[in-house]
C-alpha cells in the first residue's frame, strides 16, 4: 500500500500556526505526513503509474520533515484529504492504477441524493474521492485529535477561526475552520468514544 507522505497546503506558515500547528523549518510534521505551504499537492512513497493522470500537483521530495508531532491543537494524524473529481469511474480507474490498490469502499455515504465517494487507505490517512462535476483538485483536509474541545480551545488561543464542535456524519465529533481562512476545507475530528 502506498503511503501519503507529503501534503501541500494552501496558505502560509502563519495561517497554519494560527490553527495550533507547530511549524518547524517551513513544514508541519503530522504522523507520517510532512506538510508544506503554498498550493494543494500530494506525494506518495511509491506509485504504480504516472500520478499526473490525477490532475493534482505531485510533491516528489519524500524526505521527512523535522519531527514536530507535538502540536498545541493535539492533532496526531491526517485523517483524510478530500479529492474532487469530475466523475468517479475514471477517477477510480486512475487512482487504482497510481496507488496499485482498489478503493476500500465506494458508495453514497450521505444517501442516494448525496455525492458518490470512493475511499482509499494511504497509510494513516485516506483519500476521500468525491464526484463533484468539477476539475480534479485537492479541496480539503481533516485532522484527527483525541480531544476536540482542547483542539478548539488551542486554535482559538492561537487566533484561528474555528466553529464549535458538532456531531460528525461518520460518528464522533467535528469542528470546521471558517472557509475564508485559507480558502480550503479544513476540519478537526475526534473519533467516536469506544
Amino acid at each position: 500500500m502506498p503511503l501519503l507522505t507529503r501534503l501541500g497546503l494552501p496558505g502560509d506558515e502563519q495561517a497554519w500556526a494560527a490553527l495550533g500547528f507547530t511549524v518547524i523549518d517551513g513544514t508541519i510534521r503530522i504522523g507520517q505526513v510532512t506538510c508544506t505551504f503554498g498550493q494543494p499537492a500530494w506525494g506518495f512513497d511509491e506509485v504504480h503509474a504516472d500520478p499526473d493522470v490525477l490532475g493534482v500537483p505531485t510533491l516528489v521530495d519524500s524526505t521527512a520533515g523535522p519531527d514536530g508531532s507535538s502540536h498545541p491543537n493535539g492533532v496526531t494524524i491526517v485523517d483524510h484529504v478530500v479529492y474532487w473529481a469530475p466523475e468517479l469511474d475514471d477517477t477510480v480507474t486512475n487512482l487504482t492504477a497510481v496507488l496499485g490498490d482498489p478503493p476500500r469502499r465506494r458508495f453514497h455515504p450521505r444517501g442516494p441524493d448525496g455525492p458518490e465517494m470512493a475511499f482509499y487507505r494511504v497509510g494513516e490517512p485516506f483519500i476521500e474521492a468525491v464526484t463533484s462535476g468539477q476539475p480534479p483538485a485537492l479541496v480539503g483536509v481533516a485532522f484527527k485529535t483525541p480531544d476536540l474541545d482542547g483542539a478548539v480551545k488551542a486554535i482559538r488561543a492561537a487566533g484561528g477561526p474555528i466553529g464549535d464542535p458538532k456531531p460528525a456524519v461518520q460518528g464522533g465529533r467535528i469542528a470546521s475552520v471558517w472557509h475564508g481562512h485559507v480558502g480550503w476545507g479544513i476540519a478537526f475530528m475526534e473519533p467516536p468514544a469506544r
